[in-house]
């Protein structure tokens, strides 16, 4: 998947402007990856979303571990309540220590508000629950689950064969926080149907000192995989109040027409969102042979492309750039990404758009390989 153009015509029916990010609609502040004190986190459902709405956020995804909860009943006019899990899949008899096991954590998004179906499950996944009061064993034993009881171990295919179910059961299947899991490309790119990669974990940043993996979604892009990027918290409310605080760090800038569930999972699907670590992104389109877009101040924009080519432009005599546009070069391009980054070094990340769906006489390429 790579995000699609918005065509906007003047008079005669020719093509005068193509929205890359949408003309219409609002911008919704999400996050997309949290736990409660229903898995692993300190805050109730409640308490999250209350310090999140305080905080300008609109959207967010209680996504607890293992078990699936929804929290409509948290939905209000003005800020949406998303279902959705986390699970993890790993090898705990992998005789490597623990810091050193692959391990794939992917969270699943349910695209009807109350879809309850477990994917990729096993009894064995939910008993840590069972055993820290998280889920009672009536709860266990009444879980709704898709497909066949899965195998507890790493390899590729496993991976393969729950994001299929997941799909088939009505779930966009994002893969966590690469950078964590001790995985490489030769790991992730045998990985099929994932909806998107979180370009940016602030849990693993905040915590961990693990950046972004801006690198992996290059990856998936020039292998020819379509895939979208978010930008999330992962927060768990550990260490609020001190420099390792995993909350209102990592953001997805959603672009819908109204906010609610139909229409936010619509514009999730379609790609017409942003991730950000800190920049805003307020405008992107095509004309007249150039991308056009339009920031938060910002210390530099960047156009990355499919290949090796691209441009950067930056700041000059301390003053910070808002906006800026880029000649679009049909035959070398393949796509196009933007990337913002701020003068405290946060960043923003575009979804990817391919250039023969936009430019005209682009040429259609899909991969480097």
């Amino acid at each position: 998947m790579t995000a699609k153009a918005n065509i906007i015509y003047f008079k005669g029916g020719n093509i005068m402007r193509k929205y890359l990010l949408p003309e219409k609609g609002e911008f919704y502040k999400a996050n997309l990856h949290s736990h409660s004190t229903l898995s692993d986190g300190r805050m109730t459902p409640e308490e999250m979303k209350a310090e999140y709405k305080m905080r300008g956020y609109k959207i967010l995804a209680v996504s607890d571990h293992d078990a699936l909860h929804e929290h409509n009943a948290l939905t209000e006019e003005d800020f949406l309540m998303l279902t959705a899990y986390e699970i993890s899949i790993r090898s705990d008899d992998d005789p490597m220590p623990h810091a050193f096991r692959k391990v794939v954590d992917l969270n699943l998004f349910a695209k009807e508000p109350y879809n309850l179906t477990q994917c990729g499950y096993h009894p064995e996944t939910v008993d840590w629950l069972v055993k820290r009061g998280k889920l009672t064993k009536e709860e266990q034993a009444n879980i709704k689950y898709a497909g066949e009881l899965r195998d507890l171990h790493y390899y590729p295919e496993n991976i393969n064969k729950i994001v299929k179910t997941a799909n088939e059961a009505g779930f966009l299947v994002s893969l966590n926080h690469p950078e964590w899991n001790n995985i490489t490309a030769e790991d992730y790119l045998k990985y099929e149907g994932l909806w998107a990669v979180e370009v940016y974990n602030h849990g693993c940043y905040a915590g961990s000192g693990l950046y972004d993996s801006e690198a992996v979604f290059d990856d998936f892009l020039r292998s020819g995989k379509q895939i979208f990027a978010t930008a999330t918290d992962d927060n768990h409310n550990w260490a609020d109040g001190t420099y390792r605080c995993d909350s209102f760090g990592g953001f997805t800038m959603i672009k819908a027409e109204k906010l609610d569930y139909a229409s936010v999972i619509g514009a999730l699907e379609r790609g017409e969102f942003y991730a950000s670590s800190g920049p805003l992104i307020e405008e992107l389109y095509f004309e007249d042979g150039y991308c056009h877009i339009k920031t938060s101040p910002a210390a530099d924009i960047s156009l990355l492309t499919l290949g090796r080519r691209g441009e950067r432009i930056a700041s000059e005599n301390g003053e910070p750039v808002t906006e800026a546009k880029f000649k679009i070069d049909p035959e070398n391009y393949g796509l196009v990404r933007f990337r913002v980054r701020d003068l405290s070094g946060k960043k923003a990340w575009t979804n990817a758009y391919y250039t023969d769906e936009f430019c005209p006489g682009a040429k259609k390429v899909r991969t480097v390989r």
